[in-house]
C-alpha cells in the first residue's frame, strides 16, 4: 500500500513539474488557465505581457486645430451694407 501511495505521489510531482507550453502571443501571466482564456483580456495585452494603453478622448491634451471661422457676410450687388446690416433680415 505504501509503495502505491509513493508511486502516485511521485507521478503527481513529475506531472506538475512539466512546464506548460503556451502558443505564440499568449503570455502565462495573462492567461494562467490556458486554453481557457478571455479573448478581451488577450486583446488588452501585447504578446510579451505588457498592457496596451487605453486611448481616451481628452480635449485637454489633444492638439487644437484651427476652428471653423464663419464666412464673412456678403451682400448682393446694389445693396448698401449700412442700410441693411442684418442681411437677409431687412425690414
Amino acid at each position: 500500500m505504501f509503495a502505491k501511495l509513493l508511486a502516485v505521489s511521485a507521478l503527481i510531482a513529475v506531472a506538475s513539474a512539466i512546464p506548460r507550453e503556451y502558443p505564440a502571443g499568449v503570455h502565462p501571466a495573462i492567461c494562467p488557465n490556458y486554453p481557457y482564456c478571455d479573448v478581451e483580456t488577450l486583446a488588452r495585452f501585447t504578446p510579451g505581457g505588457q498592457p496596451i494603453p487605453e486611448w481616451e478622448r481628452n480635449p485637454g491634451i489633444l492638439p487644437v486645430g484651427p476652428s471653423e471661422v464663419p464666412a464673412a457676410p456678403r451682400w448682393p450687388a446694389g445693396l448698401n451694407p449700412a442700410l441693411c446690416p442684418n442681411y437677409p433680415y431687412c425690414w
